[in-house]
């Protein structure tokens, strides 16, 4: 079994890799719900004077210097209501965009994910059918796109539209995956008697 495993994990992460990047590259679904900045310069100018060190920033940021009082939580929340908001990955240096180096990464997180899919199938081949193990695998990438995708359209306010299309469009890649997943992944024959 451990060796269908291994085949049955490669096999998925080389079909999501695939279709994922078809979705980004032939369609526009990679894309859906983002914008581009407008005045994009003098808004980066003003980031490159504003932050002064890379990080991960959320914005507007509560005063924590008076603790958690009831006043300093209004405050809070009145910016909050009244925003802006939002939530700002930013990296001071900008970044050396190695297409080939990233894509290699990209791969490794499929597989890592596909061989746990695929021994999940592996640890329930016995009682499942063919179909059931696809389910499994399409049911594996709905529960990762609820559990990772969701919190960020509801915390953060990101599109509803990029959040559809991002768990669309992982959902069809890991189905197309789990068909391949779910041929090798299989019960080993009946002995004959």
């Amino acid at each position: 079994m451990t060796k269908k495993i291994l085949l049955g994990g490669l096999a998925g992460s080389a079909v999501v890799f695939l279709v994922s990047g078809f979705f980004h590259m032939a369609t526009s679904l990679g894309e859906y719900g983002i914008k581009t900045l407008p005045n994009e310069e003098s808004t980066l100018s003003a980031l490159r004077s504003a932050i002064p060190e890379s990080g991960l920033y959320l914005f507007p940021a509560a005063d924590m210097s008076q603790g958690k009082s009831g006043a300093a939580q209004a405050v809070y929340l009145e910016k909050y209501r009244t925003g802006p908001v939002g939530i700002l990955a930013y990296s001071k240096g900008g970044m050396d965009l190695q297409f080939g180096k990233l894509l290699f990464k990209q791969f490794l997180f499929g597989l890592v994910a596909s061989l746990l899919v695929a021994w999940v199938l592996g640890i329930t081949a016995s009682a499942t059918t063919y179909a059931s193990r696809i389910l499994i695998v399409l049911l594996a990438s709905l529960f990762a796109g609820c559990l990772y995708a969701l919190p960020y359209w509801n915390w953060y306010g990101f599109p509803l539209s990029y959040t559809v299309a991002y768990i669309g469009t992982w959902c069809v890649s890991w189905a197309i995956a789990g068909l391949a997943m779910a041929a090798i992944v299989k019960p080993r024959p009946a002995a004959s008697s």
